[in-house]
């Protein structure tokens, strides 16, 4: 009669601990990818406002560049 509780304790505790970590697996993955969601988004709007700096550094050098092209244009001395 003891060996069948013996056996029934750790097939029942086997069960569990498979359930546990399936749970724990699943919350984890869950977690990880709605983390990674989060921090893609968040990239790529580092990324963007990186972008939008560059073309601003862009359009200031071209302006400048606008601005000494008129002056030779007109004959001034640049």
């Amino acid at each position: 009669m003891g060996e069948v509780v013996l056996i029934i304790a750790i097939i029942s505790g086997s069960i569990m601990v498979i359930t546990l970590g399936c749970v724990w697996m699943g919350i984890s993955y869950v977690k990880k990818r709605d983390g990674l969601t989060k921090g893609a988004s968040e990239r790529e709007m580092m990324t963007l406002q990186q972008q939008v700096a560059d073309v601003q550094q862009e359009i200031t050098v071209l302006k400048k560049e606008v601005e000494r092209l008129i002056k030779i244009a007109k004959g001034v001395d640049g």
